[in-house]
């Protein structure tokens, strides 16, 4: 046995077998290479970049080619997953059934185009015997199956994910609550109100205390204003006491979005001090999430602020992710030696870690689709020339995407490495089972609450916060109507 690392994170050869980080306690998922597997009417290439092991299997267009495993389970497994790692650059979906021991289970799984060079997975879920396993992936249709270059299994799969409860009242009274921040204690949240700049303190016991506003913040009549909040993670309100955040501004008479820092005492806000300048604003498209990463630095989303073309240009800090540090310098590491984190993008607002510390992203698209994005650095999410997927090299396609009106998504917590979106347009929440990198099964909850647009995890338990945001000509509510809602995850 030889221990490796891979992107900080164990990774253990056993046997010839890649053992992968697992996202949660307990999983282990073991790669088995397709080039090493049964083969029938396929052939092992190498000439697409990005596969793992030795190449690829590329299947012959006819149905009925097949590539087939033999895997072993120590124990018998009742919910065995199974990953199927592959490219498609065909430009259609390319379905395979899969078998188990000679039993169908799962019949014209869809393997949706990609690229020839975007390797992503398509899970299955199956009971595996204790000994030795057959897996079979066939190509269910004429045109064959996709290049297939692994199957993950994992016979040990993390605890049950669970599903959203119906949602109660946490507190009232709210005017379009934009963004929520726990204190490190988890007993009470900084939540900010986008047009009023009002900052609250709201307890878990439905608590609501105004601490006070975030000065020079102006409204664009449309989306911007007092947007995301961060709490610093070793806040204690005396030698710690740095808090902040993302609004509009007009700080020497430009109106900008701006990054301030503010220090909070437990009941007063004061001494704002811009960290991050002039980054783009415009009525429309002003990102604003903030938040505190697992590697103790500050994200930011910045929307293209209604200019596209800033998106692409690395010169400008709009239509990107940023990452940056306490004072607003570039973090280390960051991939252009500069705020840019990631780029490529039209209005990034929801931001979340997986329990491998992996980043996901909510991005609300234009006319036709929205995105969920595993963000790397240094990547190109292809805004405004990609709108969903679009397999144009050098461009990351989505892990998941709806259309706008089922969606517009605002805000994302993950528990349980399951994706919690905050939907505007599509007035629910969607669920979403994240399998390493990739998106699984997807569901949606809460259609009668209105437009939804904070969700944040709850410290210390299986819960989420939920903020809607009807207060305002888009909810057809009046000022106050909004609410903060509680949802158990079990």
């Amino acid at each position: 046995m030889k221990a490796l690392t891979r992107a900080g994170l164990p990774v253990v050869v056993v046997a010839g077998a890649l053992v992968l980080p697992a996202g949660q306690a307990g999983a282990a998922p073991v790669r088995h290479e397709a080039e090493t597997a049964t083969i029938s009417q396929g052939v092992v290439e190498s000439n697409h970049a990005g596969f793992s092991g030795s190449g690829f299997v590329n299947s012959d267009n006819v149905a009925g080619s097949y590539v087939q495993w033999t895997v072993n389970a120590a124990t018998a497994s009742p919910n065995a997953v199974l990953s199927f790692r592959y490219a498609n650059g065909s430009g259609a979906n390319r379905p395979l059934d899969i078998t188990v021991n000679g039993n169908l289970v799962s019949n014209d799984l869809a393997f949706p185009s990609n690229g020839w060079t975007t390797y992503q997975s398509v899970t299955v879920t199956t009971a595996l015997n204790a000994g030795a396993n057959t897996i079979r992936a066939t190509g269910a249709t004429a045109a064959g199956g996709p290049n297939l270059d692994a199957l993950d299994v994992d016979t040990a799969p993390a605890p049950g994910r669970g599903n959203p409860q119906p949602p109660a009242n946490v507190s009232t009274g709210w005017s379009i609550p934009w963004a929520v921040s726990f204190l490190p204690d988890g007993q009470s949240a900084l939540i900010t109100e986008r047009d009023t700049f009002r900052v609250f303190r709201a307890g878990l016991n439905g608590s609501r205390t105004q601490v006070g506003t975030v000065p020079n913040s102006t409204t664009t009549g449309g989306e911007g204003g007092l947007m995301g909040v961060a709490v610093s993670p070793t806040w204690n309100g005396t030698s710690d006491q740095d808090v902040f955040f993302f609004h509009t501004s007009n700080d020497g008479g430009a109106q900008a979005n701006r990054i301030v820092r503010m220090s909070f005492n437990g009941s007063t806000l004061g001494n704002r001090q811009v960290i991050v300048n002039n980054i783009p604003a415009s009525r429309f498209h002003n990102g604003g999430q903030l938040k505190f990463g697992p590697d103790g630095f500050l994200y930011a989303t910045a929307g293209d602020a209604q200019n596209t073309s800033l998106a692409q240009n690395l010169g400008s800090v709009a239509g990107k992710i940023l990452r940056f540090t306490r004072t607003g310098a570039p973090a280390p590491g960051n991939p252009f030696n500069s705020l840019v984190y990631s780029y490529g993008h039209r209005n990034a607002q929801g931001l979340a870690w997986d329990s491998a510390g992996r980043l996901w992203s909510a991005e609300l698209g234009n006319v036709s689709t929205d995105e969920l994005n595993l963000i790397l650095p240094g990547r190109n999410y292809g805004w405004p020339q990609c709108e969903g997927n679009c397999n144009v090299s050098g461009m990351e396609n989505p892990k998941r995407t709806w259309t706008t009106a089922e969606a517009s998504p605002s805000s994302l917590a993950i528990v349980n490495d399951t994706a919690y979106i905050a939907a505007l347009r599509g007035q629910r929440l969607w669920r979403v089972e994240l399998n390493g990198t990739s998106a699984g099964a997807t569901t949606s909850h809460f259609t009668s609450f209105g437009r939804l647009r904070a969700v944040v995890k709850v410290p210390g338990a299986n819960a989420i916060w939920i903020g809607t945001t009807n207060a305002d000509g888009n909810g057809g509510q009046g000022p106050g109507s909004d609410r903060v809602l509680r949802s158990e995850i079990r």
